[in-house]
């Protein structure tokens, strides 16, 4: 039986070269896919970050505000009196400010201090700043080798007292001690010693006297130092000698006390040099600074340099402006346009951040009352600016600003909450009392700084981890934040602008 030819179409062929061309694509796209292309991600930008808290208040009729001081001490001026008509920002009370002025004037001075001391390391030293270093370096290598000069006495004068001291035991040796006792090895032994060191420092001084260098001069004065020692501790043996057994009667009184007069001057001499020595130190101390300072004052600035003078600037204006605040503390501003319904101190007295002195009433007839959060209040401030939008007025924003935080809590629901009046100015002749007004309190707010969405971050283990692209591959970093907006966390550190971060699964 012949079996037939299977005949493949045309049509075929190029259906089955198409499947596997299609199948051979999605293999090799998926090999090559890119991980990253499953997720949405952004770069890290500097940009705002606001902090806002939203509540929903009423218009209510105005009511008194109650003005304190922010801080304690003597009442020096009332400036308004009951009745008086007052403009927002209007000093109303102050206190006296002489301590803290005295303080702002001590720190403007430092920070001007700072900020010329910057400039003259900017600009380089001046051909007379210059010749004023150089000086310094001459004189205080003159003052080091005049000491090197007059070393060279004090050094011939240590070894004359040597080679005196020296005769004087050769003297009490051949006299009294050149028999075979104890008494006599111990002496002949502290006269050989004595010669010894004499001869050893007789090269040194020799060396130091002929080349006159600075190194051999130091040679010699550390050699010299050594051997006064030991000749002193030889001759106290040698005369401790003159007490003992026989020699006690036998050696003369005027030769105990020659031996005496030798320790001393032996002890004077070493007293010299090691005065001399101490002098040298500190000449080459003084040299040295001298040499660095004038290295420092005509080399350019270093980046490290740089840096020290533009943090003492960054100090001394933060000093200024921590005596700003306080002295802005020793006054009560008035926050609206209204009119003083009471005056509750005096001039003299001395007042409590707790105690109120000015009441006063808007000119406006409205506010805005609204009760804030507990978890919230903490981050609301007097003066914090506010957007105000009415339900009456759809299409319009109003602007006004934080008047009071009342301190005693208010329970909702079992909720607490904070009572908040808000200064509404410029109001339309329409409001009325117990229209909604739905509120945007800012916060806090930063511009310019570096930032990333709310939702890229995630807390684990109490650190916060944001997904970083990096090479084609995603990885965990932590990061820590500052500031928490509505969007955006303030980024201190763990990015830098221009990293990629996934934002969300697609």
């Amino acid at each position: 039986m012949k079996i037939g030819k299977i005949r493949i179409s045309k049509t075929w062929i190029v259906v089955i070269i198409t499947v596997f061309l299609l199948i051979g694509y999605f293999v090799v796209k998926q090999i090559l896919k890119n991980p990253v292309d499953a997720y949405a991600t952004e770069k890290i930008s500097k940009g705002e970050v606001l902090q806002e808290v939203s509540e929903t208040g009423s218009v209510k009729s105005t009511e008194d505000l109650n003005l304190s001081l922010k801080t304690i001490g003597r009442i020096s001026k009332i400036n308004v009196v009951v009745g008086s008509d007052v403009k927002k920002g209007d000093v109303l009370v102050e206190l006296d400010s002489s301590q803290i002025l005295a303080q702002l004037q001590s720190a403007k001075a430092a920070l001007s201090a700072s900020k010329t001391q910057y400039e003259k390391l900017l600009n380089g030293s001046t051909t007379e700043d210059v010749k004023t270093y150089q000086d310094a370096v001459d004189s205080a290598n003159h003052d080091l080798q005049s000491t090197y000069d007059s070393a060279l006495n004090v050094l011939d004068d240590g070894y004359n007292k040597i080679y005196n001291a020296y005769n004087v035991v050769v003297f009490m040796y051949r006299n009294y001690f050149n028999v075979a006792d104890q008494q006599s090895a111990r002496v002949t032994e502290g006269k050989n010693d004595i010669y010894s060191n004499m001869q050893n420092i007789k090269t040194y001084v020799d060396n130091a006297d002929t080349n006159k260098t600075q190194e051999d001069i130091d040679s010699a004065i550390s050699h010299m130092t050594l051997a006064l020692d030991n000749i002193y501790n030889d001759l106290k043996i040698i005369r401790d000698q003159c007490e003992e057994g026989i020699y006690y009667a036998n050696v003369a009184v005027a030769d105990k006390t020659s031996l005496d007069t030798q320790k001393a001057n032996i002890n004077t001499a070493s007293t010299s040099v090691a005065s001399l020595q101490q002098s040298i130190s500190s000449y080459k101390i003084a040299l040295q600074k001298a040499k660095d300072n004038l290295t420092f004052k005509t080399a350019n600035p270093r980046s490290e340099d740089i840096d020290i003078y533009k943090s003492q600037i960054e100090q001394a204006e933060a000093t200024v402006n921590l005596y700003q605040s306080q002295l802005s503390d020793n006054y009560i501003y008035s926050p609206i346009n209204g009119k003083v319904t009471g005056v509750n101190a005096k001039r003299g007295e001395i007042v409590s951040p707790s105690e109120s002195i000015i009441n006063l009433l808007s000119s406006e007839p409205f506010q805005i009352k609204v009760d804030i959060y507990e978890q919230d209040i903490v981050n609301v401030k007097i003066g914090n600016p506010v957007k105000i939008n009415l339900v009456a007025f759809p299409k319009e924003t109003f602007e006004g600003k934080v008047l009071s935080i009342d301190p005693a809590e208010k329970i909702i629901d079992n909720v607490v909450y904070y009572r908040v009046t808000i200064d509404f100015p410029n109001q339309p002749i329409e409001v009325r009392s117990g229209m909604t007004a739905d509120i945007v309190i800012e916060t806090s707010r930063k511009d310019n700084v570096l930032r990333i969405s709310k939702n890229a971050v995630e807390n684990i283990d109490n650190k916060e981890i944001v997904q970083v692209v990096n090479k084609r591959k995603i990885e965990s970093r932590e990061i820590v934040i500052g500031l928490e907006g509505g969007d955006y966390y303030e980024v201190v550190s763990g990015l830098n602008e221009g990293d990629e971060i996934v934002t969300a699964e697609k």
